[in-house]
């Protein structure tokens, strides 16, 4: 009998021991094949040193159809994860932003989200019992507070997945798919945001006019989409002797006229001392206006003068313009009626929508780029330089060669796949490597000698450290349209009233090139959806059903029946 006391005190001895340890040591195993699960080193760095609280509020609360239920719960997941490694810094709640809400209390917080860059979206919800379906509306978003900062996040974007419809053969969303790809976001967009909102220094972006950049309210949406992000400013290069070395970045935006060798070594010496260029560039002009009235317009070419430079560095922007029949549509007229033109929109296959690298973690599972009148690139032999083609037409593309003639009777052709013969054309590359430069032993010395005061270091004819940059030919991807004297974001298409991933392009972009966190790998991560044979789960549901509730109740008594047994040997 004391045997059996000191059995009872051992197992309890063990039981709080076990507890203690829990409590001051946790072991968290992932045995998912992805690590869907798990977070990446440089967002658990960034948690375990927040300096204040960081808030999230989730704007899903409630029930709501499957798909929407399974963000929810996903998001609910990450956030538990990250709290492990923020500890108390990291708080976050579900909420309704419109619960209990009078109207004009709804459409104030309907403008504050939508400010946010929060848009909200319409669920077809059908009652009990297969009753009447109704509307409602969510915010399948997030909103992170740090001190007196304010970030929203789109929990929904993400990549579209289509599929065939079996019964009607025709392209539809496939939901189950795309709500996949934009929880295989989740962990980049909360971690980005958490590591943008708390940052005590933004870096410094400078935007180069000097040769025909645009300035109009063309790059509204440019400067709106930068500010609270980067410290944004102008720089205009004609009226400065070099670009210092504290401006993280640069981007020279669809120039028009030549550049000068005098202006060129200036951002070549930027780019040898370690400075990061984005380049969006037209080597040709399509007069829209001219395309407009007479139904056709010659593309010439603008004679920029960067060849030299850029071929350097890696690659050659081509004198063509790119045609595809994934593209977008523009207004056109197609006959008249009363006197009054008719105006239909139409495919336009100069307004290519590019496909998004899955090779790179700045386009990895992202929606297309929309661009307009767009050129090849080809790649070259640099020593030492690699690249990475982040965006390429489809695989049903071609190109026509200057002098090119730019007419709206092309469309009458344009769904003839055997003309498209081009695939994955590139126009936009990422080099990376040690560049050298375009200027070596032909520099003047008076030139270098002032290059060398200004940096107050050697001039150079090769980055001394590895360096990278963005070349993308069409420097329409990051302006927008004006409609009704209206700004409109960049990417967005008038005729489809779709939203292109124009600006996650350029965002992504700048975090690559200017910061070191390393956050932006986690858009690397890939969750696979495995989903039911939904054949097989009907012709076997009895049988699971079966298994499911008779299994555990046979294993209950056949485990009373031994202990029974047991009991017996021992005190009989």
């Amino acid at each position: 009998m004391s045997d059996s006391r000191f059995g009872w005190l051992l197992f309890i001895v063990i039981i709080i021991v076990v507890n203690v340890l829990a409590s001051s040591y946790k072991f968290r195993f992932d045995l998912t094949a992805e690590k869907r699960f798990s977070l990446s080193a440089p967002t658990k760095t960034l948690l375990r040193n927040l300096d204040s609280t960081v808030t999230i509020d989730v704007l899903l609360k409630g029930d709501f159809p499957s798909v929407f239920r399974k963000l929810q719960n996903s998001t609910r997941d990450m956030l538990t994860e990250m709290k492990e490694y923020g500890g108390k810094k990291l708080q976050f709640r579900f909420i309704n932003p419109l619960e209990n809400s009078e109207d004009s209390v709804q459409t104030a917080v309907y403008d504050s989200l939508e400010q946010m860059g929060i848009m909200p979206y319409t669920l077809q919800v059908t009652g009990k019992a297969g009753g009447e379906k109704s509307e409602r509306v969510v915010f399948p978003a997030a909103i992170v507070k740090y001190n007196d900062k304010t970030i929203g996040i789109d929990l929904l974007a993400g990549k579209v997945a289509y599929k065939i419809d079996p019964i009607s053969g025709t392209r539809v969303q496939d939901e189950a798919a795309s709500m996949n790809n934009a929880e295989t976001l989740l962990e980049f967009k909360l971690a980005d945001a958490i590591e943008k909102i708390q940052r005590k220094k933004l870096p410094k972006v400078a935007y180069i006019i000097g040769n025909g950049e645009p300035v109009g309210p063309e790059v509204t949406d440019l400067g709106r989409t930068m500010t609270g992000k980067y410290s944004w400013g102008i720089i205009n290069i004609n009226q400065y002797s070099y670009i210092p070395k504290t401006v993280d970045a640069i981007l020279i935006v669809k120039p028009t006229k030549k550049f000068e060798d005098s202006t060129k070594i200036k951002i070549d010496q930027y780019v040898m001392q370690g400075g990061k260029v984005m380049w969006f560039l037209d080597n040709l002009d399509a007069n829209k206006d001219s395309l407009a009235h007479m139904a056709e317009t010659v593309a010439f070419d603008l004679g920029l003068n960067l060849d030299d430079l850029l071929f350097r560095y890696g690659v050659r922007i081509n004198r063509d313009l790119v045609q595809d029949l994934q593209c977008d549509s523009k207004p056109i007229v197609v006959g008249n009626m009363g006197g009054q033109p008719q105006i239909k929109p139409l495919p336009f296959n100069y307004y290519p929508l590019l496909t998004t690298s899955s090779k790179s973690s700045i386009t990895r599972n992202m929606e297309p780029v929309l661009s307009e009148y767009a050129n090849s690139i080809d790649t070259v032999k640099s020593d030492g330089v690699t690249k990475t083609i982040l965006l390429s037409t489809s695989e049903n593309s071609k190109s026509v060669a200057t002098p090119a003639m730019i007419s709206l009777a092309e469309l009458q052709t344009y769904d003839n796949p055997k003309l498209y013969t081009k695939k994955f054309q590139p126009v936009a590359v990422l080099l990376e490597g040690k560049f050298r430069s375009a200027f070596a032993n032909r520099t003047p010395a008076s030139v270098k000698a002032q290059l060398e005061s200004d940096y107050r270091a050697p001039y150079l004819d090769q980055s001394a450290y590895s360096n990278k940059m963005i070349v993308v030919s069409d420097g329409d991807i990051v302006l927008n349209k004006i409609a009704e004297d209206q700004e409109l974001p960049m990417g967005l298409s008038n005729t489809r009233q779709t939203l292109y991933a124009n600006r996650s392009f350029l965002l992504n972009s700048l975090e690559y090139l200017t910061s070191s966190s390393g956050i932006l790998e986690t858009r690397n991560k890939d969750i696979v959806l495995r989903l039911l044979d939904k054949l097989k789960v009907e012709e076997e549901r009895t049988t699971w059903q079966v298994i499911n509730i008779a299994f555990p109740i046979l294993i209950i008594v056949i485990f009373g029946l031994i202990y029974q047994f047991w009991r017996r040997r021992k005190y009989s």
